[in-house]
């Protein structure tokens, strides 16, 4: 069963949404995170899994990945391993890890470090970093720029609350030397983006590991829904089940005040806005994804595949 949805009524929906949220002052930036745009910034992008492309509002203003980072480390190491070995080695696997996992008490996400350890190559800093940096690359269609003022604080955050030391105490298992893991992890959260190049990985991902927007084979389509499963388990920063039940569209944010969201087969879907709610979550960002979802009736749960016709 497919639903075919107008291309004029997604533009439509996307515009109505910006119009809508453009003057919405609701929120409170996080001062770790820049942003290179004075007195804020709002932009939504849409990009389709044909290389058609929708924006409104400021949609080239980068901001940090932050957690948005998960997604792409996540693609990387499903082009290394099973799923399967990926879950174990997450430390979340009950059969394997029940009672020997136990979260340290970090300023930056321990298993998030955890995964980028896992990446190969190990005791390797620079190789590591270039297989990340080539596979933002390709998912976005051009280069994210690394914050090296957000890379130096987190570095110096890092140093500070001893994330090493408080690691090995909790004898959280690091597949990679502590220092490269916890670097790396730091680079890729400090990397900024722009809602048109996030939107253009979210579709990458729609279509199965195809950048649309120039036809590179970024990876393997089979692993495309592997990434949406994650997305729609470790989503918005603490609004994962509501978010679920509320926009029916798997999406990944940053403190940063931006969000990336993915309908398979259809679209990707990002936007920018530093003003964050409570849970660090951008409240423009979440309001117009939200919006136009609902608008559309646009729900990864539902039976029917969308299709945007022209």
């Amino acid at each position: 069963m497919t639903r075919k949805i107008k291309f004029d009524d997604l533009k439509a929906a996307v515009n109505e949404a910006y119009e809508q949220l453009k003057n919405d002052n609701e929120g409170t930036p996080d001062t770790t995170y820049s942003c290179e745009c004075t007195g804020g910034c709002f932009g939504i992008a849409v990009v389709l899994t044909d290389g058609s492309v929708i924006t409104a509002g400021t949609t080239d203003c980068k901001a940090a990945l932050g957690s948005i980072a998960k997604v792409p480390i996540a693609t990387c190491l499903l082009s290394q391993m099973t799923p399967d070995e990926i879950i174990q080695k997450s430390g979340q696997c009950p059969c394997a890890c029940k009672g020997k996992d136990k979260k340290p008490e970090i300023p930056f996400s321990a298993r998030g470090i955890r995964a980028i350890s896992a990446m190969q190559p190990t005791g390797d800093a620079d190789g590591k970093w270039d297989i990340l940096s080539d596979r933002m690359n390709n998912l976005m269609g051009s280069a994210p720029e690394l914050d090296d003022k957000l890379y130096e604080a987190f570095k110096k955050q890092a140093i500070d609350s001893k994330v090493e030391d408080v690691m090995a105490a909790s004898d959280f298992y690091l597949y990679d030397d502590a220092p490269i893991a916890i670097d790396s992890y730091i680079k890729a959260i400090s990397m900024k983006a722009s809602a048109l190049q996030l939107a253009t990985m979210g579709a990458t991902i729609a279509s199965d590991g195809v950048n649309p927007s120039n036809g590179q084979v970024v990876f393997d389509g089979k692993f495309a829904q592997n990434i949406v499963a994650l997305m729609a388990a470790k989503g918005p920063h603490k609004m994962s089940k509501p978010w679920l039940m509320g926009a029916g569209i798997p999406a990944k944010s940053s403190r940063s005040g931006a969000m990336v969201a993915v309908m398979p087969g259809a679209f990707g879907i990002a936007a920018v806005s530093p003003m964050l709610n409570d849970a660090g979550v951008s409240v423009k960002a979440a309001k117009a994804i939200k919006m136009i979802a609902n608008k559309l009736d646009i729900n990864v749960f539902a039976s029917a595949r969308v299709e945007i016709v022209k």
